[in-house]
């Protein structure tokens, strides 16, 4: 009883472990999960409240912000515009976010645009019937920031407002923040200082092209985030001030909106200067103060020489109750400068002149800057290719480039393709192999499936063949200037920061180095860069774009190409195979050497034309990283498979020769090791080697060289190399098969070339020459088989030719 007592009592002391346990990893679970790792679910439409219980956490009081251009209240149907959900304090582990009309932003019929993915670990939902009207998160990773992008509704649907929840944690949740009025300051997310090396990409002087110490107003910025980093100096004893404002007219035009001035001010000559942020109404001519300083950061300012500098960070939107008195930076506006010699207390406000030099076109500040306005012809650097012998308005591919006249920080380019709807692109690499061990900076123009073309900045990846992807940071530090369709070509005009962004040091290169210029051009629109319609042209040396002006590119290459294809076309398929199907077929129906004099007059001649289209090749390929090869290995399989094939089948075309020159007479008793070795291993190895590497040659060819939509010579070929082999074969079953075949197969091994003839009458005392052999019976089948496939060959080899020539 004692021992049941004791088994009783540890089942139930067990028990209670077991239930203590259990509550212990349910209490656990929730907190370990924090969000549902899938996201949102869709009973979180309505109300954006997570279903997995917890309290909502107080009302953003931990700066959780969505930022994008929308939210400045104003938007363009059928637009993408990029938006970014960062944790300025901490990080959180779900999200779902939201776009509605305001006019019923309650209702979940009132959800607008679509949501794409753009980082890692978030997904779209579909909330109001359509794919992609929602996003939310896809794991449960702590998260700082996501980007994504939303695209507007087709037609202007009003004033829309974007919703956001986000769990910090499991009982922490931020439920339907509404991101318009959410907005940071100052006081919440201060922007890291920028330090003293900091690379301020972009710049905007008077008058352009000055230098910068020399210029009568300076100002350079870089985007720090969510704010904008200045550093502006001009002369003046006074102040001096940035102006912004969305049209050019003159400041005292009543019909023109508001200005924004960011102005910095001598309390008197020589003393303090005070940065403040300014805003002039319409028409008028003495500015405000805004009504919060909450986004003007970090502020600084002296005066020196009759010269004042001054630092400050404002930040890139409007916050609340500011969108008459701040413009969006990151939306294209004007640019003016102003100054004044009366100096003013830190509550005093300048007096604005109405006679103000704008910038010679909108700036996208958020973006960068460098206005181009003169003739492309005027930038000193020019390629082309065909590199010579042909106009701007006839190159396949012709660019200029130089320094941007207004802002040296900045390379500006102009390309011209010979296309409608694709993209041109150049590109800089370190190694001359696309894709190689290294990236290669890629920068172009493109057409669109529903707009204007645009510019574009990517990269393609090392060790990732043609794999081309946009830059990690998107296209800032390309400024587009212009583009379009323009008489039957793709022509654009933009220019891309010299130096590496933060952020883009594993997709940009400092143009101001020296490297291989790639230019190339493809069939598909829209960016990253896709298939190319033809290979990519290299320069022949490494060049500096930002010291040097011209480019040379290896335009020889692609003749000489070409003609190493006609070449082996003409000297296989017209020559080597009928002069193989002489040898096969027509020894009974020329049974006193004819056959061999045809035979040997075509595989000669083939050797011949084979050499010299073997040459060609290692000369047009002198100027590759590789000195006279193609790229081999796994980058370029299919012309390393077509180099190796190739070396094959001229060593065999080579040896052949040779091993006929010391074959044994025919009643040798080793004459079948001849037969075989000449005829069937070496003759008839090399002839379908080489219809396979003529297919390979033609299909890399239209890959890369001609137009890969249009280019019929590889198809043209496959129907050869069918037609022929099939016509071939069924000859020779026939003649194997019948009894003509079978009672002249002595006659044709007894005869054999003139020479030999002669050698065997010679080893018999000189007898008198036996008589000359009839045709055999069947001559006139063979001649037929050997006519047809001549005509086979003849026809679609002069097809093929003709369609390596024109392409």
């Amino acid at each position: 009883q004692r021992a049941i007592g004791r088994e009783q009592s540890w089942c139930q002391l067990t028990c209670m472990k077991m239930n203590v346990l259990f509550c212990c990893v349910l209490c656990i679970i929730p907190t370990l999960l924090v969000a549902l790792p899938g996201g949102a679910p869709p009973e979180a439409c309505s109300t954006l409240m997570p279903n997995h219980g917890g309290t909502q956490g107080a009302p953003n009081n931990t700066g959780f912000f969505l930022f994008g251009e929308p939210l400045s209240g104003s938007y363009v149907p059928g637009t993408t515009y990029r938006m970014r959900l960062v944790a300025t304090i901490g990080d959180f582990a779900g999200f779902f976010i939201q776009a509605r009309q305001e006019s019923n932003q309650e209702a979940v019929s009132s959800i607008v645009g679509t949501w794409v993915t753009v980082s890692s670990g978030i997904r779209t939902a579909r909330c109001n019937g359509v794919d992609g009207d929602a996003i939310t998160h896809s794991s449960r990773d702590r998260k700082a920031e996501v980007l994504m992008d939303w695209t507007a509704p087709a037609t202007n649907v009003g004033r829309i407002h974007f919703f956001y929840s986000i769990v910090v944690a499991y009982s922490n949740i931020v439920v339907k923040l509404n991101a318009t009025e959410e907005r940071p300051s100052s006081t919440i997310v201060p922007p890291p200082m920028p330090p003293a090396d900091a690379v301020f990409s972009s710049t905007y002087r008077q008058p352009e092209g000055c230098q910068q110490s020399n210029c009568a107003f300076y100002v350079e910025w870089r985007n720090n985030g969510e704010f904008i980093d200045f550093r502006m100096e001009g002369n003046a004893v006074g102040w001096i001030a940035l102006g912004i404002t969305d049209t050019n007219l003159p400041l005292n035009d009543a019909s023109r909106n508001f200005s924004d001035i960011l102005a910095c001010q001598a309390e008197s000559v020589g003393s303090t200067v005070n940065v403040k942020d300014l805003y002039l109404p319409g028409g008028g001519l003495t500015p405000s103060f805004d009504s919060s300083t909450n986004g003007l950061v970090y502020t600084s300012g002296r005066i020196n020489s009759a010269r004042i500098f001054c630092n400050f960070t404002r930040v890139l939107f409007p916050l609340l109750g500011q969108e008459g008195e701040d413009y969006n930076f990151g939306q294209d506006n004007f640019l003016f400068f102003l100054s004044n010699s009366a100096t003013g207390a830190a509550s005093d406000v300048p007096i604005v002149n109405p006679n103000v030099i704008f910038s010679s076109g909108t700036v996208n500040v958020d973006q960068g800057f460098a206005a181009f306005t003169g003739s492309v012809y005027s930038l000193p650097g020019e390629g082309s290719f065909p590199t010579s012998g042909c106009s701007p308005d006839d190159c396949d591919f012709y660019f200029r480039w130089g320094v941007n006249p207004n802002n040296p920080n900045y390379l500006t380019f102009f390309i011209s393709a010979d296309l409608t709807v694709g993209w041109a692109a150049i590109g800089v690499s370190r190694d001359r192999r696309m894709g190689g061990d290294e990236i290669d900076d890629v920068f172009g123009c493109t057409t669109s499936n529903d707009g204007p073309p645009m510019v574009a900045d990517t990269y393609n990846v090392a060790g990732g063949g043609r794999s081309n992807v946009g830059d990690n940071s998107g296209s800032v530090g390309l400024v587009q200037h212009s583009t379009g369709v323009i008489n039957g070509r793709l022509e654009c005009t933009f220019s891309r920061i010299i130096s590496v962004l933060t952020g883009e040091e594993g997709s940009d290169f400092n143009l101001d180095n020296s490297y291989y210029v790639i230019i190339g051009t493809g069939y598909t629109q829209g960016a990253p860069f896709q298939r190319h319609e033809r290979n990519p042209e290299w320069s022949t040396s490494e060049v500096n774009l930002v010291r040097e002006s011209s480019v040379d590119f290896d335009y020889a290459r692609i003749p000489l190409i070409r003609t190493h294809g006609i070449l082996m076309v003409f000297s296989w398929p017209i020559l080597a195979w009928l002069g193989i199907a002489m040898a096969r077929h027509m020894k009974p129906a020329l049974p006193n050497g004819g056959w061999f004099l045809m035979h040997r007059i075509l595989v000669i001649t083939s050797l011949f034309f084979t050499c010299v289209a073997f040459l060609l090749i290692f000369v047009a390929f002198r100027n590759t990283e590789t000195r006279g090869l193609i790229t081999l290995g796994d980058m370029n399989k299919t012309g390393t498979a077509h180099f190796a094939i190739g070396i094959i089948v001229v060593a065999l075309q080579i040896s052949n020769p040779i091993i006929a020159f010391f074959r044994c007479h025919p009643g040798d008793d080793n004459r079948w090791i001849f037969n075989n070795l000449h005829g069937v291993l070496v003759g008839t190895g090399a002839e379908i080697l080489s219809a396979v590497n003529i297919l390979l040659g033609l299909y890399l060819f239209g890959d890369k060289i001609a137009d890969p939509e249009e280019f019929d010579a590889f198809y043209v070929m496959i129907a050869l190399v069918v037609l022929f082999g099939v016509v071939d074969f069924a000859l020779y079953i026939f003649f194997l098969l019948s009894r003509a075949f079978c009672e002249d197969r002595t006659m044709a091994t007894e005869s054999e070339s003139p020479r030999e003839m002669k050698n065997v009458a010679s080893a018999a005392d000189h007898p008198p020459p036996p008589p000359k052999k009839d045709p055999s019976p069947d001559h006139w089948l063979r001649w037929g088989g050997w006519i047809t496939l001549a005509a086979i060959v003849i026809l679609l080899g002069i097809i093929i030719i003709v369609l390596v020539s024109i392409r």
